[in-house]
């Protein structure tokens, strides 16, 4: 009779590879679920802080700027009586669509009203191909964030 206490080394080598299998198959999705997070994340943060300048230009009464770097991945809020306020950073590995800012003009500034200098789009994209456009209305600073995949990613 033989004890057979345990598990054999071809029974621990079939368990290892099942399980790579199956890691290698779910860690593409997994990691393109974190980089979709990060991507709405960077694109909510935005329009958060747009909307929150065009709130404090309307009532301190004196304009408010949003200052994007427009080849890197971050930007600059300002204020005319307080000048630079803070740094924001887009969360990794969120970049421009194309890898540049497609304003005409990096500045977003909002008047004593409320009302926006700039209208355009600002395009985010993952590694995976997703993306996030915050789109820029004229005149009352109104935006409009929209999301979908690049074809053939």
């Amino acid at each position: 009779m033989v004890n057979e206490d345990g598990f054999s080394l071809i029974e621990v080598l079939i368990a290892l590879v099942i399980w790579a299998i199956i890691i290698a198959i779910a860690l593409p999705d997994f990691i393109g679920l974190l980089d979709g997070a990060q991507l709405q994340q960077t694109a909510l943060q935005i329009v958060s802080d747009l909307r929150s300048q065009q709130m404090k230009a309307e009532q301190v009464q004196l304009y408010q700027e949003v200052r994007f770097a427009p080849f890197n991945t971050y930007y600059f809020l300002y204020g005319n009586g307080t000048g630079y306020e803070a740094y924001k950073s887009f969360a990794w590995p969120t970049t421009y669509y194309d890898g540049y800012l497609h304003l005409q003009y990096p500045t977003v500034r909002y008047d004593d009203y409320g009302n926006v200098s700039e209208s355009g789009q600002i395009g985010l994209v993952d590694p995976f191909g997703q993306i996030q456009n915050i789109v820029l209305y004229l005149q009352y600073g109104d935006m409009r964030l929209t999301s979908h995949m690049l074809m053939g990613t």
